[in-house]
């Protein structure tokens, strides 16, 4: 229809890095893409920031590879040019994020058990201990998206941890916690140990930025969407990320009882069982201790450097409670991370109610 019918288009609001637009049918508005163009900077800070544009390149083999292994769980991709630095993909018509579904109380456990599956599946059909020899180089090889980990590097383990970066931002509550952390030389010393593994250690297949607003729901249905940070790394950095994102909500829902139905301990115990259930079935025991501790590690430090780096937390705004107890949570998953081996330990060390 793109070559035959009269088009319409209209920017999809939201995302930091990207420009999103719908393009539709004038006259049938059935038949719709998703455009998503990559400008040679972030969109929310612009020329400031300058980006790699190879970005949607790499979000369109993942989207493939991830279509290729769970296609229930992504849009299609259809189209990537580097030189034009777009990527067409599936319109997911009826969808909404699901941050903001959470926020509105809205979820299902379907969808968690949902995110949990297609983790594995990802990690587990791309892991170095399913694939050859030859079909794991070919795979970083197809995955060297320098730009987008150089990102990851500099916004999730380097400029949050240094106390007077000029990104940084943080409530006052937040601020008030600050030498907690940076004079804290055990967790600063561990924030590197985990950078490093994030750098050099090559499991699997990473999406790279597993949050909520990653993920498109509808009723019980989920996609993952945002793959543009796909990367080959360590297990425990999605699944970490994932993590930290749902206990940001289940605190802001224990702290000022918003009730959110559904969303409870469950939510997170679903995952931790469904998600190492599964991993544990084919790694060796030491490998599997090591994705939990660095699971752990991972999570600690997503809990913290949404609160106090360039990053914020939907749902967040003027609710300090919430912050104090996930910063403090953080803190002590960052320094002991190491010590955890175990589902069980993990569980008791998250203290879900």
């Amino acid at each position: 229809f793109l070559q035959e019918d009269e088009l319409e288009f209209t920017e999809v609001l939201g995302g930091n890095l990207n420009v999103v637009i719908r393009i539709s049918s004038k006259y049938n508005l059935s038949k719709s893409v998703i455009l998503k163009y990559a400008p040679r900077y972030t969109k929310i800070f612009g020329p400031d920031m300058p980006l790699d544009t190879a970005r949607n390149h790499f979000e369109y083999k993942a989207l493939k590879k991830c279509h290729d292994i769970c296609p229930e769980y992504v849009p299609q991709p259809f189209y990537c040019s580097q030189k034009e630095s777009l990527l067409i993909m599936e319109d997911l018509v009826g969808y909404n994020d699901m941050g903001r579904e959470v926020l509105n109380g809205v979820i299902e456990m379907g969808t968690i058990r949902d995110i949990a599956d297609f983790t594995l599946k990802l990690h587990k059909n791309t892991h170095r201990r399913k694939l050859s020899s030859e079909a794991f180089t070919d795979m970083i090889n197809d995955f060297q998206n320098d730009g987008m980990v150089d990102l990851l590097d500099q916004f999730f383990f380097t400029k949050p941890w240094q106390r007077d970066d000029p990104t940084n931002r943080s409530s006052a509550k937040v601020k008030g916690l600050h030498p907690l952390i940076y004079e804290n030389e055990r967790l600063l010393q561990n924030v590197n140990e985990l950078r490093e593994k994030f750098l050099t250690q090559q499991d699997c297949l990473l999406h790279g930025d597993l949050h909520m607003s990653s993920i498109m729901t509808k009723g019980r249905h989920s996609k993952v969407i945002d793959a543009e940070f796909a990367c080959i790394g360590p297990a425990g950095f999605d699944i970490g990320i994932l993590l930290a994102n749902y206990l940001f909500s289940y605190h802001a829902d224990r702290c000022y009882h918003r009730n959110v139905a559904g969303f409870d301990k469950t939510v997170i115990l679903e995952t931790i069982y469904d998600y190492f259930n599964g991993m544990s079935e084919f790694l060796e025991e030491i490998e599997f201790n090591a994705l939990i501790s660095e699971t752990v590690g991972f999570c600690g430090c997503e809990l913290i450097r949404r609160l106090i780096g360039i990053g914020y937390v939907l749902g967040f705004e003027e609710k300090p409670s919430a912050e104090v107890a996930c910063i403090h949570l953080g803190i002590k998953l960052i320094t002991r991370y190491q010590e955890v081996t175990t589902t069980d330990e993990l569980i008791t060390l998250l203290e879900l109610d």
